[in-house]
């Protein structure tokens, strides 16, 4: 844990902000993710909270020989694995656990996109666990939690609440990122 501080305030110049929430299982929002650089610092940030999580990666990342780096990191390949449901997998592994939190990039790809794949709230409303929101601000060279969101009773709210969250937040490649597209409410 002290060793991911160093090397994220001394060597890389990155500030971790806030402590991490007293919840000992959640899936976890992570963005923005607009970069591999990302997915370095943003592993180096969890380590230095000191909670025990793994990645939800796509399969495409498993291939040969990005693979091998995928599973040494404790990533898991989600989306199009034939013969598993992964909304139904995480949260049965999720009932299982002590302690254990599933980090997930809802943006999918790094290509700007409004519409953030919902897995992840189906994954944190059929597990029961909150939704624990993460940011790396590079305009700030920031990382931290941004809010945890345990109201699951609608998928627009909980859009509503990210995009609240994210408001601000500077990714690597700003024209890359878009906070996620909901419906607002009329007054």
């Amino acid at each position: 844990m002290k060793a991911e501080r160093i090397i994220l305030n001394r060597i890389l110049g990155w500030k971790v902000v806030d402590e991490w929430p007293a919840i000992r299982r959640s899936i976890v929002v992570f963005a923005p993710h607009t970069s591999y650089w990302d997915a370095v610092i943003g592993k180096l940030v969890l380590r230095s909270f000191g909670v025990r999580h793994r990645l939800l990666s796509k399969k495409e990342l498993f291939r040969f020989p990005m693979g091998i780096v995928m599973r040494m990191i404790g990533a898991i390949p989600i989306r199009g694995v034939k013969g598993q449901n992964a909304i139904w997998h995480i949260s049965h592994l999720l009932g299982e656990a002590d302690e254990l939190h599933f980090v997930i990039c809802p943006e999918g790809g790094f290509a700007p996109t409004e519409r953030w794949d919902a897995g992840f709230y189906y994954m944190a409303y059929k597990a029961q666990v909150p939704i624990i929101a993460v940011y790396l601000d590079y305009r700030r060279k920031e990382a931290g939690v941004a809010g945890v969101i345990g109201d699951l009773d609608s998928l627009n709210e909980v859009y509503r609440q990210l995009a609240e969250m994210y408001q601000g937040v500077t990714a690597r490649y700003p024209e890359r990122f878009l906070l996620p597209r909901y419906k607002k409410e009329e007054a």
